[in-house]
């Protein structure tokens, strides 16, 4: 497969998402592989023009992603922290978040891996206080480079939002009184489908898993992010044709990472629930290949034994390097219940790669294949004599 056959626009649901899938799919009947297909049922997104107008003013707006429409007047508040929120009556008006309570973005309602209680307290409090629509005033996003950040990604959150950038904040926060705004965001049913790729042991001593999330966020062609895991997990699985070894692998491009209601990793966890599985390892690639970097890899809940083994062959690789611990990525779900896993991603990713995910600039000319050959060839070795 042609890696460039992956980055284009294509967050769950959407017609380059179900192509990427086909794609996938072809690539493991080549390789002899057993394919499920988990469908489940999602929502797709797209926006237009918004703006918020008080006289002959008139600022740009970007409605949030799934958020639901508004259009309309009402007056405009300022708020700034949980305990002016707490204070404030905003029942049918139109709320401006800034500073404090607006400098991180919240995570999905009821996420179901990390949901922290100071989110849930402000989500909680919003809904409850029935204002016609939410506005923000943000910065840059603490892990990719969108600047300014939606604060609000889901859509399950039952108020109209949108946000803009700090450049605006001058001229937002002068004003007063009844404003008129136009969030302008559509939501619509979908389908989506979360492919499972197995190659079969005769002698079934567990599961890996193999995972690279293959969707992308609206308005990326997502090269780095996550392009280059998908590629390097269909490198493996071609690699592995003929494994004759201890274990079943799974290979799971999963299909929600980039996506609120995380669809096709809930899917693909209640699939081997029914199974009852016994897994070794979870390898989940996210991320690598930036063409300045090494590949890193960080480890959890190994045993000693297992861990001096793996960081022995990482330091006998000029191409691989020892990385910290990090958890905003699908080995988290699996890393928190204990099992041992091993997260793929480029060595610069906090100080490089995560300036340029989530935006246009994540493009193949910020993409080594050699590294990403390197990285696959490194990684089948690991899983060939995993033990």
């Amino acid at each position: 497969m042609n890696i460039n056959d992956i980055i284009r626009e294509r967050p769950v649901g959407t017609k380059a998402n179900k192509i990427v899938c086909e794609l996938i799919t072809k690539e493991a009947v080549k390789a002899g592989l057993e394919k499920t297909s988990l469908p489940f049922e999602c929502m797709t997104w797209d926006k237009q023009t918004s703006f918020v107008q008080f006289g002959d003013v008139k600022v740009e707006v970007f409605p949030s992603p799934f958020s639901k429409s508004f259009i309309g007047t009402g007056k405009l508040l300022k708020i700034q922290s949980l305990e002016e929120l707490n204070e404030t009556e905003i029942s049918n008006k139109i709320v401006l978040l800034h500073g404090e309570i607006s400098k991180e973005p919240f995570m999905p309602k009821n996420f179901p891996f990390y949901y922290p209680d100071n989110h849930k307290k402000i989500i909680e409090k919003l809904e409850n206080s029935s204002p016609k629509a939410i506005l923000a005033l943000t910065k840059k996003h603490p892990m990719c480079g969108l600047e300014p950040f939606p604060l609000f990604e889901d859509g399950n959150f039952d108020i109209p939002s949108a946000y803009c950038g700090i450049s605006d904040s001058d001229t937002l926060l002068k004003l007063s009184g009844e404003v008129y705004t136009e969030i302008n965001s559509n939501v619509e049913e979908a389908n989506g489908e979360q492919i499972v790729v197995t190659k079969r042991s005769n002698i079934k001593k567990g599961k890996v898993i193999v995972c690279a999330h293959l969707d992308s966020k609206y308005g990326t062609p997502g090269a780095l992010d996550n392009a280059t895991g998908v590629f390097v997990m269909i490198e493996i699985m071609k690699r592995l044709k003929y494994y004759d070894g201890e274990y079943d692998i799974d290979f799971v491009p999963f299909n929600g990472e980039e996506y609120y209601g995380v669809k096709g990793q809930l899917t693909y966890l209640d699939y081997i629930k029914q199974q009852n599985n016994n897994i070794k390892l979870v390898i989940n690639i996210d991320s690598p290949g930036h063409k300045d970097s090494k590949t890193s890899l960080s480890l959890y809940n190994f045993d000693s034994k297992m861990r001096d083994w793996i960081e022995n062959r990482i330091r006998s690789n000029e191409h691989v390097t020892k990385g910290e611990e990090w958890y905003a990525g699908d080995h988290s779900m699996f890393a928190f219940q204990g099992i041992s896993c091993i997260a793929v991603t480029s060595s610069n990713l906090s100080e490089t790669v995560l300036d340029i995910t989530h935006t246009p600039n994540d493009t193949k000319e910020n993409i080594s294949l050699d590294i990403l050959k390197e990285t696959s060839n490194f990684l089948t070795e690991i899983i060939e004599s995993y033990d």
